[in-house]
């Protein structure tokens, strides 16, 4: 705009710099000259002058001026808000050369600028001055500063107390305005403020305020409260300067927290050197290690061990930190010094102003730090410089070295630390041991990714027909090979660490040479030891996967040259998963096989002799680790292999043995793991050498029949599983999810006689979570996104579940999923063959075809509970849900069995229709079932039967007719159920059983009834004009059931009613049934006035109970009726006048 009408402008917003064209600040001399209160009084004071006057004048000890005060503040970060501004205005005007100012007009500019700085960075050393009176404890002028004080946020009740909460509140969230005037003292006192009001106040005050979070207000801020909510802002940590100073400030706060596991003052000097690991890692293998006791008092002990922990835990989640070199290496100093310390204190003399426990979690959090710090440092693609610091830091072999012998030396010696092992300190155990293995994951995936960059970068150049751009400067090209080469040490250094500890298996024998026989083996492993080293094993080979998937995943058409290339980076690990490898195959042989029946010995177990010799407290397995790297093919039948011990297996099923279990789940991590790198280097032969199959390098028989009777174990128990077990459990699926995907290849030759038994072996084990899930066990679409269900459930079952039942359940629906998982990856394979086969198992399991006599069939009827199945049907009957969503319907192995998979579940329907299965057990949460519920089981049928509609499969003509007539037969008298009863009952110690009738499940099998209905009048349209009676039975008893209820039936008599929420959910989906009608005019026009006339007389009352229908519900009826209206004909009205008694 022109400068006379800026000018004009500019008096009616009151902001310059919006509405003022940029050659009016050319001769900007009497921009700041009016004063700030100008447009209160002309050529007023500055606000500078302002603030020093008053500052001057004000009493040292007068208590009343803090809202005076408070206001000088805000006037000073609006009057900095104008500065920065101002500022910036100036220096777009001196950076831009289109504006051709002369040196005069520049000279005055700069100058101008210049006094803008000078004004902002003498209201920040006002500002400022408050914050360090916090810092320094000293008297200001409200008095003494308290920092557990709040402020409701009005201005009139500021006080002395309050006043430091509001100033720090403004300068919190003003932070974006002033600090870019701040000096660096400035911003050290802030920060440092920042991370005491966080992390420093006492946690029973914070505990007395949760409690008491609705007594208080919620606009009321104290210091903590203010302090946290910067740091959780990601502002500061997108700014250089202030990410800076942060992370200096936290390596000066975590510093002094650490007083507590120090013993002296040279103690705290060595903590800014790096550590000497190596030394104490000698004293632990000489046993000359000597524990100290900290003079610290336990009050002083407690605080500053829980504000370290706190400091640890965000260091586990905070981002950016390594983004500053000296903080980030500072920062794993200090945490690496921590641990050495809490090392020290664990194994050394007791103290006892600490806690074991507390230094153990403490150590948890360290190791989680080092996770997040190294994992957040690998994916933002470091500077050269950056990373060889941190290589030299985490990369060196001494520190890798610590990672494994520390968690060795504490594990092991738990018994020592702890006067007993709980549950609860297990459970610490298999945490630490999970870190130090994510640790080593996470190590070798960021190496190897650091050293794979550079090739993907010649991989996408290759993709995309450009050239490399690559600096040609001799410098960087050496400091590349330099990064290059340090990040391949790293990860080799690893490899090479982990396979020294992989040479024998640790035992409880220290003194000299003896013999141990192979069937006494088990009793003589230090189980501790060896989960540790299995643990670091299974890490380090998840993070060669991570860093491999993620090159091929970002580049899947790479060209042979590339995958060259890739093969040459994963060869140089071959011969070290090779060991790895072989030493899972004779640990699972001799420390989990049965080895007293020779007749049943596999391949390891023969090679293996009949004694081991024991030497420096391992067992010596060297010479059988050689013969079996050697790439043998061998044939698999599960009736013919080697499987665990009955005994110890069910000791594992029952929660004995945690370290055991957790063996056997690393052991089972280790090698789907190492399955999975097979995979990877197991290219076509015109890319690699020629490799065996990936299936072939392992045992497979010995990991897949432990896994094969492990899943029969669960199918056969009697009772609910042990939390503990399902940990070990879950690595076993793991792997056999790995093992499916590399069924897929093509290069194997799986029999059927192996495949039938593994999905059968899955499918029971599914069948057994669904027995014990009872009325919860849904199909996969119920689970997504829904996790009220189960609870509702719960409380409608009469009983108050306690918090481990619920867990239970969640452990519980987690194994199916995994399950399910599993299953899937089976099925999805190409071979019409293997589908077959799995198809034939699950039409068996339908059937209710009893595994040990083909005679006696599992689908009962007639009982006065009504029908019941057994646990494998209700798997049969979730497992085709699973194979209609992983195998297309297109498939003509698929349409061959359609008829029997439908039919047989509509035998099941057939069999287990009763009025019962709306009802749930009142039973005790652990009470034994015999059989899955049979409410649970229809509900599945019915939606699987809508997936087999909705498929376009060819549906017989009387399978069409059956699906019309479903709903008609389930709920016809649901309208006089009652809410619940009491039965006697056969088999229970009480003389009665109550039932309970479930709302969550009435609505939910009502839904799957109009979906059947609606899905089969879209897709089954030549059948249903045979089946039109059917269809109006069923719509008439479905619509019946959103009758209103009298409200003395439900009162006095005791029958059941929806509520008004639940009829309108059930009365939406019974209006799509009208709706789909209206697209299918040509079957169903000539009858919609039947259906018309059917909805007209419910809702006159002329229903069962004669109470018509609510307007609630009829509202949301409407467009359904709309919809048969618009199909009649002008004749159908005149017949349902007629039919209805007009005249």
């Amino acid at each position: 705009m022109p400068p006379d009408v800026a000018t004009d402008a500019t008096k009616l917003v009151g902001n310059p710099f919006i509405v003022c064209s940029g050659k009016e600040w050319t001769n900007p001399a009497n921009i700041l000259g009016k004063g700030y209160f100008a447009l209160i009084v002309e050529n007023s004071n500055s606000l500078l002058d302002v603030i020093e006057s008053l500052s001057e004048s004000l009493s040292r000890n007068c208590a009343s001026f803090a809202p005076l005060v408070y206001i000088l503040h805000v006037m000073a970060l609006q009057r900095l808000n104008d500065l920065n501004r101002q500022i910036k205005a100036l220096q777009f005007l001196l950076e831009d050369d289109a504006w051709q100012l002369d040196n005069k007009d520049i000279g005055s500019t700069q100058l101008l600028k210049e006094s803008c700085s000078l004004e902002a960075a003498t209201l920040m050393s006002f500002m400022m001055k408050y914050v360090k009176l916090l810092s320094s404890g000293e008297n200001g002028p409200f008095g003494s500063y308290e920092v557990s004080g709040s402020w409701d946020l009005s201005l009139c009740s500021l006080d002395e107390g309050s006043f430091p909460i509001a100033t720090w509140h403004l300068l919190c969230e003003n932070i974006d305005i002033w600090n870019s005037h701040a000096s660096k003292k400035d911003l050290k006192i802030f920060f440092s403020n920042l991370i005491r009001f966080s992390f420093t106040q006492k946690r029973p005050s914070m505990d007395k305020e949760e409690n008491n979070g609705t007594q208080s207000s919620y606009r009321e801020m104290t210091l903590h409260s203010i302090s946290v909510g910067v740091l959780c802002d990601t502002f500061i940590y997108d700014q250089k300067v202030l990410l800076k100073n942060l992370a200096s400030s936290f390596c000066h706060a975590l510093k002094k927290s650490l007083s507590f596991v120090t013993n002296s003052d040279d103690d705290n000097a060595l903590l800014d050197t790096s550590p000497d690991l190596m030394e104490t890692i000698s004293n632990l293998e000489n046993e000359k290690l000597i524990g100290t006791g900290s003079a610290a008092t336990h009050a002083h002990c407690i605080e500053k061990h829980w504000i370290c922990e706190d400091f640890l835990n965000f260091f586990s989640a905070v981002p950016g930190f390594h983004a500053n070199s000296k903080a980030f290496i500072r920062l794993i100093n200090y945490i690496l010094h921590l641990e050495r310390l809490l090392l020290l204190k664990l194994l050394g003399l007791r103290c006892e102003s600490c806690n074991p426990m507390k230094l153990l979690q403490l150590f948890i959090c360290c190791r989680r730090a080092l996770i997040n710090l190294i994992l957040k440092f690998g994916k933002e693609c470091p500077e050269a410089k950056q990373y060889l610091a941190f290589s030299e830091k985490n990369g060196n072999s001494y520190f890798l070295v610590w990672f494994l012998r520390s968690v060795q030396e504490i594990v092991g010696s738990s018994h020592k630390i702890f006067d007993k092992c709980t549950d609860e300190v297990n459970r610490l155990m298999f945490s630490l041991l999970d870190k130090t293995s994510e640790l080593f994951s996470t190590l070798a995936s960021v190496n190897s990714s650091v050293y794979l960059f550079d090739l993907k970068k010649q991989i996408e150049s290759s993709l995309d027909g450009s050239p490399i751009e690559r600096e040609t400067s001799d410098h960087n090209d050496q400091t590349f090979d330099i990064v290059e080469l340090s990040a391949l040490e790293c990860v080799k250094s690893m490899a090479e660490l982990l396979q020294k500890t992989a040479t024998g298996i640790p035992v409880t024998i220290k003194d000299g040479k003896c013999v141990v026989k192979l069937e006494d083996c088990c009793n003589v492993v230090c189980w501790k030891r060896l989960s540790c080293t299995m643990s670091c094993i299974g890490g380090f080979l998840q993070g060669l996967n991570s860093s491999l998937e993620s090159a091929f995943n970002d580049h899947p058409i790479a060209s042979s040259e590339d995958k060259k290339m890739l093969l040459q980076y994963c060869s140089r690990f071959s011969s070290c998963i090779a060991k790895f490898g072989a030493f899972v195959n004779i640990c699972a042989h001799v420390l989990f096989m049965d080895n007293k029946d020779s007749a049943s010995r596999g391949l390891v177990s023969v090679r293996l002799p009949q004694e081991l010799d024991c030497v420096n407290g391992f067992l010596n397995i060297e010479a059988v680790m050689d013969e079996l790297t050697k790439c043998e093919s061998r044939g698999l039948d599960l009736s013919k292999i080697q499987y665990m011990e009955n005994v110890l297996l069910e000791n594992l099923l029952k929660g004995e043995c945690p370290f055991i279990s957790f063996t056997l789940r690393e052991v089972y991590n280790i090698s789907a793991a190492i399955v999975k790198l097979n995979g990877y280097l197991s290219f076509p032969s015109d890319v690699s050498r020629q490799t065996c199959s990936p299936v072939e390098q392992l045992s497979l028989g010995t990991m897949l029949g432990t896994a094969f009777i492990t899943l029969q174990k669960v199918a056969d128990m009697s009772s609910w599983p042990h939390m503990s077990c399902l940990v070990w459990i879950d690595g076993v699926l793991r792997y056999l999810e790995v093992l499916g995907s590399a069924f897929t290849s093509p290069e194997l030759n799986i029999s059927i006689e192996l495949y039938t038994q593994i999905v059968n072996a899955l499918l029971r084990a599914i069948g057994k979570c669904i027995l014990l899930q009872r009325k919860n066990a849904t199909l996969p679409t119920h689970e997504i996104g829904s996790s009220t269900k189960t609870l509702q459930l719960q409380n409608a079952s009469g009983y108050a579940f306690p918090k481990y039942f619920i867990d239970m359940q969640n452990r519980l629906n987690s194994l199916k999923s995994r399950l399910r998982l599993v299953l899937g990856k089976f099925v999805n394979i190409a071979s019409n063959t293997h589908l077959n086969a799995a198809l034939q198992v699950i039409e068996r399991a339908l059937v209710g075809v009893n595994q040990c006599s083909h005679s006696i069939y599992e689908v009962y009827t007639g009982n006065p509970d009504g029908g019941s199945v057994s646990s494998d049907v209700a798997a049969g009957i979730d497992c085709l849900y699973l194979i209609l969503d992983f195998v297309p319907g297109n498939k003509r192995v698929f349409k061959r069995t359609v008829p029997g998979l439908v039919g047989a579940l509509f035998n099941i329907v057939l069999h287990l229709q009763s009025p019962h299965i709306f009802y749930t057990q009142k039973l005790p949460p652990h009470c034994s079932v015999f059989h899955p519920d049979a409410g649970a089981a229809v509900l599945m049928c019915v939606e699987v039967i809508t997936s087999f509609v909705g498929r376009h499969f060819q549906i017989d003509a009387s399978h069409v007719s059956q699906c019309l007539h479903v709903p008609a037969t389930l709920f016809k008298g649901f309208k006089h159920l009652l809410a619940k009863y009491r039965n006697q009952s056969v088999g229970h110690h009480a003389d009665h059983v109550e039932y309970i009738l479930d709302r969550q499940f009435s609505v939910d099998i009502y839904v799957a009834c109009c979906k059947l209905l609606c899905t089969t009048l879209r897709h089954q349209q030549r059948e249903i004009g045979h089946c039109v009676a059917l269809l109006e039975d069923s719509v008439s008893i479905l619509l019946g059931c959103l009758e209103s209820t009298d409200s003395k039936m439900v009162n006095m008599a005791g029958y059941f009613a929806w509520n008004m929420e639940e009829a309108l959910k059930c009365a939406s989906f019974f209006r799509r049934i009208y709706e789909e009608m209206r697209q299918q005019r040509e079957t169903l026009g000539k009858h919609a006035m039947h259906f018309l006339a059917g909805y007209i007389s419910m809702f006159s009352g002329q229903g069962p109970f004669q109470t018509g229908i609510t307007r609630e519900t009829d509202e949301a009826l409407r467009p359904g009726v709309y919809s048969l209206i618009d199909i009649c004909e002008e004749s159908d009205f005149q017949q349902l006048h007629t039919y209805l008694g007009g005249p």
